[in-house]
């Protein structure tokens, strides 16, 4: 100031042209600049997730698929820094860079975290099935379960999910618990393939097993074979 004086130059109109440089900077870099420090916080003191985590990255109101597991879409973190993470897609093998402020506003689901893996599965019935038959199924369900103890650690619910008198059903539903989490995605969905084909045998054997009335299937076999020329299917005309 005391050199503007000597200068007679007026200081006034030097801090009024900085002080609008310094807003219109501080307006342009503001949300970047509280992006970068959410990130950064999100990196060291939320910790969400550590290198080889399987996670899930779903809108903070994003409900769950009804499927196993609740988030199909999952990536592998390959690498994380204050700054961005590097994840890779689990069904494509793709590989993404990511900043990390734009994953501090996101809902991440660590499947490497949450342990037990609970699965679902639906056991369609007759409408006719008695109490006893339904305690059959419940009970030989609990019997699969002591014998693979390796890979199932109890029987959390049986309840009824759903009935439809118009088309004669009611469906079952059976909660397990794994003795893995959804970390180990593919052996889970394996394991509970087999306990679906376990119950479908169970339930055709007790002659409760569903069958929709409006199945499209031998429709739609008929008109393919109807497609096919004779000659193909070995027939004469």
């Amino acid at each position: 100031l005391a050199i503007m004086s000597v200068l007679e130059l007026n200081p006034w109109t030097l801090l009024v042209s900085l002080s609008t440089i310094l807003v219109s900077f501080a307006f342009a870099v503001g949300p970047s600049a509280a992006k970068l420090i959410a990130g950064m916080m999100m990196i060291a003191i939320r910790r969400p997730y550590d290198l080889g985590d399987r996670i899930s990255i779903v809108d903070i109101t994003g409900k769950p698929d009804p499927d196993d597991p609740g988030y199909r879409d999952t990536w592998l973190v390959e690498d994380v820094n204050l700054f961005t993470t590097t994840l890779r897609l689990s069904r494509t093998n793709e590989v993404s860079s990511c900043n990390n402020g734009s994953l501090a506003d996101t809902r991440i689901v660590n499947h490497n975290r949450s342990n037990n893996a609970s699965v679902t599965i639906l056991l369609p019935m007759k409408l006719s099935s008695t109490h006893d038959e339904v305690q059959v199924v419940k009970s030989a369900i609990e019997q699969y379960i002591q014998d693979n103890p390796r890979i199932w650690a109890c029987l959390v619910n049986f309840r009824v999910a759903k009935v439809d008198p118009n088309m004669e059903m009611i469906v079952y539903s059976a909660k397990l618990q794994h003795v893995k989490n959804w970390q180990d995605l593919l052996p889970i969905l394996q394991n509970k393939g087999d306990l679906e084909k376990f119950c479908t045998e169970i339930l055709m054997q007790l002659g409760i097993q569903y069958d929709s009335p409006h199945s499209n299937t031998n429709i739609y076999v008929k008109e393919m074979l109807e497609q096919v020329p004779t000659e193909a299917l070995g027939m004469e005309t």
